[in-house]
């Protein structure tokens, strides 16, 4: 399901389209979409390894950095 979503940050407005998924282990955004819109990020301390609906491994790698949206 893809619902509009809009993000406030720094006195702007972003507005996306999200996905949601009941799937999912837990919450993510496309590392592009971080840059285009220039949030900040911080590194987390364990990486997470998202891993594909045939259980391998995600192309992108591990997600090592989070923001807060």
């Amino acid at each position: 399901m893809q619902i509009d979503v809009r993000i406030m940050y720094n006195g702007k407005e972003i507005n996306a389209e999200a996905i949601l998924d009941s799937g999912a282990e837990g919450v993510y955004c496309n590392t592009s979409f971080i840059k285009k819109y220039g949030l900040p990020t911080y590194d987390i301390e364990l990486p997470v390894y998202p891993r594909n609906v045939d259980r391998t491994l995600n192309k992108q790698g591990a997600i090592c950095h989070a923001a807060i949206l």
